[in-house]
């Protein structure tokens, strides 16, 4: 973990994946010695990234592991608690990881992938949700409506443009460098800042605040959309592709929750729908690690049952309860501490 510390920095990066392990069906002593040393590494390095695959459809989900990630999330937030738990915000528990995933902090470097492989992200919720209002300004002055239906045209034509961008400039670079180009992976990853949130284009679409009813049947619109525009725009469309529900990273997702319009409950029934699942999600300081490993086994149940990757990551804030803030900073933003 000190190596790719290290490396990071050298390179300049903002943060570096692959302190990883695939246990979906067993843990060698390797894995189990890695996954034990996470709390020592996240509190010893400031760009290192971890991500721990729990569960897979084909294999199931492997109730050890889920009931030692409960404890090792839970030695992390003590190892860091000077810092809110923030080493808790740089590892993930999944069930049907993906190998080529670019986004942080779950991204990894795939046992299938080759040894050098570039990966590009796009991201833009802040495009999605100008593209949907020109659209509904536009018919308001028309004096009509924007069905849902036009909306999810909108985001297709949006999500086609973006990603089409991302692939030009991906391959660009990957001929640069003589590295081959992987994939493109458009997904609507948040951040802090106004104007380039998830939940704003929830609003957009009628809702009074995301988690209100309707959140979850517009997060499988959105989902929808941007996965069948992005496939159109790039013959090598990967990872996850779909949006993101980041807690503390989206300044609207953020302010649902303090209101108390966005609960666990819901927010776990959205990730039945969405890219990934509970993330950046801080909860009282004296959650127990067995009910932090039951919430991953939830989590990991609807990933396996639907076929689809399902994540979770979760600070038990030292020394906070309900209704308290935790502040992670820059891109990791900050989130109220929710109730279990």
């Amino acid at each position: 973990a000190l190596a790719l510390d290290r490396a990071a920095k050298t390179c300049g990066v903002n943060f570096i994946g692959g302190y990883s392990a695939l246990v979906q069906k067993g843990m060698t002593l390797a894995d189990e010695k890695l996954i034990r040393s996470i709390p020592e590494a996240l509190d010893r390095t400031e760009l290192v990234c971890s991500s721990i695959n729990v569960g897979s459809t084909r294999a199931g989900i492997n109730m050890d592991a889920v009931k030692l990630m409960g404890r090792i999330i839970k030695d992390t937030a003590a190892r860091t608690a000077d810092r809110d738990g923030l080493g808790c915000a740089k590892l993930v528990v999944f069930c049907n990881a993906v190998e080529d995933n670019p986004f942080m902090a779950g991204a990894f470097h795939g046992v299938g992938e080759a040894d050098t492989v570039i990966n590009v992200g796009v991201s833009g919720p802040g495009v999605v949700k100008k593209a949907i209002d020109r659209a509904l300004e536009k018919s308001r002055s028309q004096g009509c409506g924007l069905s849902l239906l036009k909306v999810s045209e909108v985001i297709k034509r949006t999500a086609y443009k973006v990603t089409r961008v991302g692939e030009i400039i991906g391959n660009e670079v990957a001929e640069r460098l003589g590295i081959p180009f992987g994939v493109a992976d458009l997904s609507l990853a948040p951040t802090p800042a106004v104007g380039d949130s998830v939940g704003e284009i929830f609003q957009s679409c009628g809702l009074s605040v995301m988690g209100a009813p309707g959140s979850t049947a517009v997060l499988a619109m959105l989902n929808d959309a941007v996965k069948k525009g992005g496939s159109f725009a790039s013959s090598s469309v990967g990872g996850l592709s779909g949006a993101f529900i980041p807690v503390s990273e989206d300044s609207a997702i953020e302010a649902a929750a303090r209101s108390g319009a966005l609960t666990m409950e819901k927010l776990e029934a959205m990730t039945s729908v969405c890219s990934v699942g509970l993330d950046m999600i801080a909860v009282p300081g004296d959650t127990s690690a067995e009910t932090i490993s039951a919430i991953i086994a939830d989590e990991a149940a609807i990933g396996m049952v639907n076929t689809k990757t399902t994540a979770v990551r979760i600070i038990p804030a030292p020394g906070c309860k309900v209704g308290d803030t935790v502040e992670f900073g820059g891109l990791l933003g900050s989130a109220p501490v929710q109730a279990v």
